[in-house]
């Protein structure tokens, strides 16, 4: 996992819950609790971070993801606000989402590591739905499900989100179909 994502774990741990916590979920995670989180980066400890937070916080994996996708979109928006502005809604962001992705791979000195990365979604465009095909040993689809139900509430758009197929339900995949009222 690219470390933006454990850097903002930990950023909304100690926001939300203090320095103090986060430092035990480093320590219990394996990290050295000096460490800092570098953007290009690839840290295999985020499986191992997310089952800290949910025993320290004493929350499910999906209560964690949830927050942890609050929170993530906010730090979006500030961090990089044009991604924001180039979406007129909620669909072109998501559709967006593969290639923003990827783009963050591109730092990735190692190669196999890049592949990895750029391989986990798949966006189809069907009619008045979006299906996002999504790979990951990280397992996260709920993280992902969270996400783009933060993406709808930002745009102020209503749309069903289903998860069709799940890793986690033994399917080579997770599929998550996103879909808008047909226009009339």
């Amino acid at each position: 996992m690219l470390g933006l994502i454990p850097k903002v774990l930990m950023d909304l741990v100690t926001r939300e819950h203090g320095a103090d916590v986060a430092l035990e979920i480093k320590r219990r995670s394996g990290c050295d609790t000096d460490l800092e989180f570098r953007i290009n980066e690839v840290y295999e400890v985020w499986q191992k971070m997310v089952a800290a937070g949910c025993e320290v916080l004493g929350c499910s994996p999906e209560t964690l993801e949830e927050e942890y996708a609050r929170y993530f979109l906010r730090d979006a928006l500030n961090r990089w606000p044009a991604w924001f502005r180039m979406s007129g809604s909620a669909r072109e962001f998501l559709e967006r989402h593969p290639a923003v992705h990827n783009n963050f791979a591109e730092a990735v000195r190692d190669p196999v590591s890049r592949d990895l990365i750029k391989d986990k979604f798949r966006i189809e465009k069907l009619g008045n739905k979006l299906i996002t095909h999504y790979r990951s040993p990280n397992r996260h689809c709920h993280l992902y499900v969270s996400l783009a139900d933060e993406v709808l509430r930002l745009y102020g758009e209503e749309a069903t989100i289903e998860q069709v197929k799940c890793v986690k339900r033994d399917d080579a995949e997770c599929e998550i179909w996103i879909t808008w009222a047909p226009e009339n």
